[in-house]
């Protein structure tokens, strides 16, 4: 294992004060903060002096410290110094004090330089040190947009801190590299044991996460049931940059299926799919197309129809997201109407999908007053399967939320794998 290195960021980081800053990579031009109509984001605070949702919950929920997330955005938002756009303080311009990457990067430094020193005396503590580096670090990159010099420096570094934790695993993290025209789909797979093959759960998560947002999933809930996971980076995220979303959307994860069975730790018989928002639309789009494949779908909040196909709705999107959904495929979000008409294609109603049962049975799990996900659309989504259930939440906070959906879907995976 390699020493600490105490000038990482600094050597990642050394020219970033003359790369763009978030907020101007996706959108052409100008723009205002004052964003009117803006729908209730349930997972994540549409606060309106930020570029991006502030997912509070999910954070703390991931493990980060309540107290660190609130002390580090009041850094970002009391920052003197130029903006990119004056109406959002998370916007500075330059990489110094106050600028969202550098913040967040900060602490995973100290971190990842503290997790490797513990290395060669405190396994697991040297492990959960190097965990809370990787998700620093992911903050920092945060909401991973495709040409942003300074979120990708921010992945390298989580990634890093990941592997290097998963090293110091009871069965260390091993990385797949799955062939993919001409390229490689990477992903990350935990094993609960070498001692026999494992059940699998494909997981991936939404448009602005990365494969490692789920370590805690696995740690906690499918670890313990005896449930291998692979993760994979959606298409225009990660390490699946190199794809666009296209209508298309399950053509890497379809890839990673086709793979399975050169995978000698995992049972080939018995896998399902695990998505979040887009992950979750990939994962019943599967169900429909690879019914031989799979034992279960697991679709958590799953963007299937209504965003897509409602315009007013669709309207209402917040910036961040708006800015995360068009540059996945490869496009700014200026002009927002016309994004409308070419994301319609991924409604997997108008692709004809949801129109019959597939025999894959589908747990469809979401909150009541989501407007990505609607109550509407995940009782249809369980619907269009046998033996599909759908759990319909309407409880809050949401940090009690996230673990009795989870909990819930680790026992129907258990169940059905």
């Amino acid at each position: 294992m390699p020493e600490p290195d105490s000038t990482l960021s600094e050597r990642l980081f050394s020219r970033s004060e003359r790369v763009p800053e978030t907020s101007t990579i996706a959108f052409d031009g100008p723009r205002s903060g004052g964003e009117p109509h803006i729908a209730p984001y349930v997972d994540g605070a549409h606060l309106p002096g930020f570029y991006r949702l502030q997912k509070r919950a999910f954070w703390r929920w991931q493990g980060t410290d309540s107290i660190e997330i609130e002390a580090t955005l009041a850094r970002i938002a009391a920052a003197p110094g130029p903006r990119s756009v004056d109406g959002w303080l998370d916007t500075v311009a330059e990489y110094k004090r106050g600028n969202w990457v550098f913040e967040w990067s900060q602490l995973g430094a100290e971190c990842y330089q503290a997790g490797m020193a513990l290395a060669s005396s405190d396994r697991v503590r040297a492990r959960r040190t190097l965990l809370a580096a990787t998700r620093y670090f992911a903050l920092a990159s945060y909401p991973h947009l495709k040409g942003d010099p300074l979120s990708l420096q921010a992945q390298l570094l989580a990634n890093q801190a990941y592997r290097q934790a998963g090293q110091l695993l009871p069965v260390p993290l091993k990385e797949l590299s799955i062939p993919y025209h001409g390229k490689e789909v990477q992903g990350y797979l935990h094993l609960p044991t070498l001692d026999k093959a494992s059940p699998l759960v494909i997981v991936s998560g939404s448009l602005d996460s990365l494969q490692l947002d789920f370590w805690r999933f696995y740690e906690e809930y499918l670890a313990p049931a005896g449930i291998a996971m692979l993760t994979v980076d959606m298409p225009g995220v990660g390490y699946s940059s190199h794809w666009p979303l296209v209508q298309d959307s399950s053509r890497l994860h379809q890839a990673v299926l086709d793979y399975v069975p050169r995978i000698p730790w995992v049972d080939e018989r018995r896998v399902g799919l695990l998505g979040v928002r887009m992950g979750g639309n990939v994962a019943a789009r599967l169900a429909f197309l690879e019914p031989f494949k799979l034992r279960t779908v697991v679709s958590i909040a799953g963007a299937a129809n209504l965003f897509f196909t409602e315009c007013e709705r669709f309207m209402q999107t917040p910036p961040m997201l708006r800015d995360t959904i068009a540059n996945r495929m490869g496009m700014q979000s200026n002009d927002w109407e016309q994004l409308f008409y070419r994301c319609q294609g991924l409604s997997l109603k108008t692709q004809g999908l949801m129109r019959h049962r597939t025999t894959v049975p589908i747990f469809s799990i979401g909150h009541r007053r989501d407007f990505i996900c609607p109550e509407q659309d995940i009782q249809a989504l369980a619907a269009s399967s046998r033996g599909g259930k759908a759990l319909v939440l309407d409880k809050m906070p949401l940090f009690e939320v996230y673990g009795v959906a989870l909990a819930r879907a680790r026992d129907w995976l258990q169940a059905h794998l």
